[in-house]
């Protein structure tokens, strides 16, 4: 097995990235974690971005969403019983001794001179990104062999935000998944190197979701675990078909969800068989 050096990015302290984090201390590899905290003038900064280039009623349709999740999410964090999340082993605990044993660094601004120089002075292999920002060339091209990224959705199929829930809310299934792809200037744009579709199996979008987190990250360990072995990765150069998601707004989540109940519907009345 070789030995690599990783950077994890991530936003928030995902727990995807700690899932990652664990993967690696568990194969006694090198690592760090820059872990990007958006100050609230960003994310005004993007709704205004956004206004501009979709208008005013689908901002107003994103705040809908945000209005109706935040209640939600605050009650499921509360009621919600250990280990039900897509990460039960992420906990406060294994968060703590991943920063407290490997290098960390909490940026409000991951392309700032003091963050690029914590990048420089790690000399990372490979960048991970785990659910962060938009990384500009500056920070990921400082990585010796290159940067992946998780993608939730079938590439080229659909880039951007919110892929499932677009798959679902155009009716597109087909482009449900996951892709693990090399990072480039282009948002989602760089070579696949492993692509693979999620049927659905679950009895809700929000489990189905769920699974599909989980999913994607076994799939970038795989990835990993071929470079640590040394076994080149398969690049798959994308063309300019497929469509950019934007942020989903209430009434895509709403579309998403009623038309994942009638396709799984119409998975259980093709896999019940017929009485005599």
């Amino acid at each position: 097995m070789l030995d690599l050096d990783f950077l994890i990015v991530t936003a928030g302290d995902l727990p995807e990235a700690y899932f990652l984090a664990a993967c690696l201390a568990l194969r006694t590899q090198r690592f760090a974690i820059v872990n990007v905290l958006r100050p609230a003038a960003s994310h005004l900064r993007a709704l205004a971005r956004l206004r501009r280039t979709r208008g005013v009623f689908y901002v107003t349709d994103l705040l809908l969403a945000r209005l109706v999740d935040a209640p939600l999410v605050a009650l499921y964090r509360r009621f919600a019983p250990p280990g039900v999340g897509a990460f039960p082993e992420v906990d406060a605990a294994l968060v703590q001794r991943m920063r407290t044993e490997h290098p960390h660094l909490d940026c409000a601004d991951p392309h700032a001179p003091e963050v690029l120089e914590f990048v420089r002075a790690f000399g990372p292999d490979y960048i991970l990104l785990a659910g962060c920002p938009i990384l500009k060339g500056t920070f990921y091209g400082l990585a010796r062999r290159g940067a992946l990224n998780r993608h939730l959705g079938v590439l080229p199929d659909l880039r951007g935000a919110d892929c499932p829930l677009w798959a679902f809310a155009l009716n597109r299934p087909e482009s449900a998944g996951y892709s693990i792809h090399t990072v480039s200037e282009r948002v989602d744009a760089g070579d696949v190197v492993l692509r693979r579709r999620v049927p659905i199996a679950e009895p809700s979008l929000q489990r189905y979701l769920r699974r599909l987190r989980r999913e994607a990250s076994h799939g970038f360990v795989e990835v990993l675990d071929d470079l640590l072995r040394g076994v080149p990765l398969p690049r798959e150069l994308q063309h300019g078909a497929g469509w950019y998601c934007p942020p989903a707004g209430l009434v895509t989540k709403l579309r998403a969800q009623h038309n994942y109940a009638r396709l799984l519907r119409s998975a259980s009345l093709t896999l019940t068989p017929t009485s005599a």
